[in-house]
């Protein structure tokens, strides 16, 4: 393809010296008259696109001051004839040209955005609007391979939609025979909107709501801070006003910011969850910009088959785990813990997906964006999901979700009967093991070896069908589940021989993942459905027994230094935290890539830079959306759930024996 982009340029540089003499103004009237005989032609005289088109020309020509700024973009049809039409104009166009670097990859131009959305104009009693475009050139004949469009970016009226400009663009390359020759077409189309109606009905009942609710938790922390002021009495318990200083933004970021050690939890989780957390941000950091625009497209190719990506393709092949802990709970809780769960899972994604979610089903929310992120978000809506979905990573909520619901079949099994619930959870697990590897092996999917397919809608595929599933996912948290289980009822000591067996067992389960996922990147691999099947079936699992090692030593005192830097105090309250911060991340770097004006250029430096403030950013969001939204329902979820626990406790105070009670304990 990039020989075809340096024919394009040979073919119209010569097609144009023969052509048309394009110094000369009566030539630039010439093939202004041909374009419009071409948009009468396509697109029809009674289309206002065509209207403007021609208002926009005549404007050009009568060298309006507001069609001046204009010309400058309307050279780019004139392109498709000329390279000297460019060079007519001394400053960059507002649309794209051939731009250098296209050896190295650069065959996306995004024009001048702003620049072109900010063009507005009247001529002969007409109003108009540009808008911002980007279109991909493809190739149809038989001798060209096109493993990537190019896409370049033209300021059109914004009258004029996307299969118009394709219909435009095709009729005026079929009137260039060097373009013919080659199959050259535009494939594709898609215009930013000019609509700016942020304050909608939606978007106001939704602020009105949040802002009321924001309200009252300050009018809870005013409560706190008047009991703070009194002296502490027996009424203090019994009040309203004590009720409503529990749900305080005080007591709150005290909570989350607290480095003292919960009873009941395993300090090195926290450590875990953090560093998890932290390559979750970094995996989806280089994952924009794989996916964003970037100058040098094939450093990124040879970045993917080096070294240099091996931790990266680990986090896509394997993901990062982020454990939840629980307090140990009676048998007469387990049912309040598991509807504790569903409310405390569905309190956070209305809290949050919702807010986008409403912006997002608004006529189509990426088509504000950027062009990549256009490109991402559509893929991603018309392939992996039948609903409007614009944020990838809320997948996890709906796995977290059907896990929850399954698990009374595991844990009361494991309460009242031992080796039934064992039965059960290895049976489970042995069905989550095999089922991925069943699916791959039966559709011949590439979970790992995408990288060598050029079918962007059989990845997507793969993402639907393997990616996001929950039975997919089940085995590392049933792995966790019987973790556990051996926590709360086993204190067997191990000897110094099986401790080292144990850490020589996790070492190797992260080698063979991590060396395993590599070979999937070589140039020379060549996709083998067996090996596909099986890493993908087993790397998952294997990745969770080495993770589960780490916090079995660490709590029994096996791991030494490791264990120390795990429980680090420091981890806890960023822990507390990491739930909301993995909702935020993405959102920030999704803004972050919508904002982009100009091509990237991809380096390691670069997208560290970018991840370490992201990172920053996504930690002091999260931490207002967990004060805001996670804490005030926490607090509502104990108090509800604590009353109902202090009557049981009052009924079998006063109605069982207490030789029963000594029995059952």
């Amino acid at each position: 393809m990039l020989a075809v982009l340096l024919l394009i340029t040979i073919a119209t540089a010569g097609n144009s010296a023969t052509a048309f003499n394009l110094l000369d103004p009566g030539s630039l009237i010439k093939s202004h008259k041909i374009v419009a005989s071409v948009i009468n032609g396509t697109i029809g005289q009674n289309s206002s696109c065509a209207r403007d088109l021609a208002v926009l020309d005549q404007a050009i020509l009568r060298r309006e001051t507001w069609a001046l700024k204009s010309e400058r973009i309307f050279s780019n049809f004139l392109m498709l004839y000329s390279l000297y039409i460019i060079r007519f104009f001394a400053v960059l166009d507002a649309s794209s040209k051939i731009s250098p670097g296209i050896l190295d990859g650069n065959i996306v131009d995004l024009g001048m955005f702003d620049e072109c959305m900010g063009i507005e104009g009247r001529s002969l009693g007409v109003e108009i609007r540009a808008h911002h475009c980007m279109y991909s050139i493809a190739s149809t004949s038989s001798n060209v391979t096109v493993p990537l469009n190019p896409s370049l970016s033209i300021c059109l009226p914004s009258t004029c939609n996307g299969p118009e400009i394709v219909n435009l663009f095709n009729r005026m390359i079929g009137m260039v025979n060097r373009f013919k020759d080659l199959g050259i077409t535009v494939a594709s189309a898609t215009c930013t909107s000019v609509k700016k109606e942020i304050w909608d009905r939606e978007f106001i009942v939704y602020f009105s709501i949040v802002a009321i609710y924001i309200g009252l938790l300050l009018l809870c922390t005013v409560c706190h801070a008047i009991l703070r002021l009194r002296d502490a009495g027996e009424h203090r318990t019994t009040t309203l006003l004590s009720t409503l200083a529990k749900f305080s933004l005080i007591k709150g970021a005290s909570s989350i910011l607290s480095t003292r050690a919960r009873e009941g939890n395993l300090p090195a989780i926290h450590g875990i969850r953090c560093l998890a957390m932290g390559w979750i941000v970094l995996g989806h950091e280089y994952v924009f910009h794989v996916l964003g625009v970037n100058v040098n497209l094939l450093s990124i190719v040879n970045w993917m088959q080096s070294w240099r990506s091996l931790y990266i393709f680990e986090w896509v092949s394997h993901d990062a785990c982020v454990f939840k802990t629980n307090e140990q709970r009676t048998s007469l809780q387990h049912t309040q813990v598991l509807f504790a769960q569903i409310f405390e899972i569905n309190t956070r994604r209305s809290g949050f997906d919702d807010i986008y979610g409403c912006v997002c089903a608004e006529n189509h929310f990426w088509t504000s964006l950027r062009f990549s992120v256009q490109l991402i978000c559509r893929k991603l809506s018309e392939k992996v999901v039948d609903e409007l979905i614009c944020l990838g990573h809320l997948w996890y909520l709906a796995v977290d979700m059907q896990l929850f619901l399954v698990s009374p079949i595991i844990l009361y099994p494991l309460y009242k009967k031992p080796k039934l619930g064992l039965a059960i959870l290895f049976a489970l697990f042995s069905v989550t093991l095999v089922t991925p590897g069943v699916i791959v092996g039966i559709n011949k999917y590439p979970p790992f070896s995408f990288i060598h397919n050029k079918s962007f809608e059989l990845i997507m595929d793969v993402f639907k069908e393997i990616y996001e599933m929950p039975y997919n996912r089940a085995s590392p948290w049933l792995i966790g589940t019987f973790l556990g289980f051996e926590l709360t009822n086993s204190n067997r000591r191990l000897g110094k021989l099986s401790v080292w067996n144990g850490w020589l067992t996790a070492i190797v389960a992260f080698a063979f993942c991590t060396f395993g996922s590599r070979t999937f990147v070589e140039p020379s691999y060549e996709y083998n459905v067996i090996w596909e099947s099986f890493f993908l079936a087993v790397s998952r699992p294997i990745w969770a027994v080495g993770l589960s090692w780490i916090i079995y030593a660490s709590l029994n005192n096996y791991a030494g230094p490791i264990s120390t830097v795990l429980s680090w105090k420091l981890f806890q309250p960023l822990s507390r935290i990491s739930y909301c911060v993995y909702l935020v991340h993405y959102v920030v770097q999704l803004t972050e890539q919508s904002a982009q004006r100009t091509p990237n250029y991809f380096s390691d430096y670069f997208i560290f830079h970018d991840f370490l403030g992201d990172l920053a950013i996504s930690i002091v969001i999260g931490f207002f959306l967990s004060l805001l939204f996670e804490s005030p329902f926490l607090v509502l979820e104990k108090m509800l759930f604590r009353r109902k626990r202090k009557s049981v406790e009052v009924f079998q105070e006063n109605i069982i024996p207490k030789n029963s009670r000594v029995e059952q304990a």
